[in-house]
């Protein structure tokens, strides 16, 4: 994409630009990042990298469609979530284990709950069932995982950490809470309602995109920085 030309009236080209030149630069930080973080941080340091890779590449593609076409499509979107949010769920689970042993039940239960977040509303989304019954069940699930967060076996490990790991766990799940938040509300008006990939619901989805995802992995990256000594 760095090869078209596009305005800064290009609110969609300029925002895909700048959440594709973050989540790759956040990717190849988190990469370098574990050669120097202790070895117990590595899983959850790599898993938001890759996270932020897979980010990356699929905004490469919703560039290009938008580019080529200026159209988007939810289809796309979907592709990046489906890999996105279990990593980031799956990265807490590895971030807690690095205070002590927690049930893999967890990890399972929030890893699916993840999946079958995104799933039900791409089954909304493509018709196979009614879009808002798939938003109430991606609700669902979305609040299991909060549910696991703030309830769970690992708040127990949490309260006894360092600051700087209570710190970390505080800002990822509001960040889960309050940003993941956004996901059913854009996808009740652009679906439900029916307003479709209009230009905004397309900038604040990629907002948010940035928000909920960078911000987690530099908060993992610097607290792994923090408890290396």
């Amino acid at each position: 994409m760095f090869g078209a030309l596009f305005t800064s009236q290009d609110v969609v080209s300029s925002a895909y630009a700048g959440v594709l030149v973050a989540t790759f630069s956040t990717a190849i930080l988190c990469f370098l990042g574990l050669s120097w973080v202790n070895e117990k941080w590595r899983a959850p340091v790599a898993m938001v990298g890759v996270a932020a890779l897979a980010s990356s590449l699929h905004y490469v593609g919703a560039a290009s469609l938008w580019l080529s076409l200026q159209k988007a499509s939810g289809g796309v979107r979907f592709s990046g979530w489906f890999t996105v949010h279990p990593l980031q769920v799956a990265a807490v689970y590895f971030y807690v284990t690095t205070l002590g042993k927690v049930p893999v039940g967890v990890f399972w239960r929030m890893s699916a709950a993840a999946l079958l977040m995104v799933f039900s509303r791409y089954l909304g989304d493509a018709g196979f069932f009614n879009p808002t019954f798939g938003v109430l069940l991606s609700i669902g699930f979305w609040l299991y995982i909060l549910g696991e967060m703030y309830f769970g076996a690992m708040t127990g490990l949490v309260r006894k950490a360092s600051r700087p790991v209570r710190f970390g766990y505080f800002w990822i799940r509001l960040i889960f809470t309050i940003g993941w938040a956004i996901y059913p509300i854009l996808h009740f008006v652009d679906v439900v309602i029916g307003t479709g990939q209009a230009s905004g619901v397309i900038a604040l989805y990629t907002l948010f995109d940035l928000v909920n995802l960078i911000t987690p992995s530099l908060i993992v990256l610097a607290v792994a920085g923090q408890e290396r000594y």
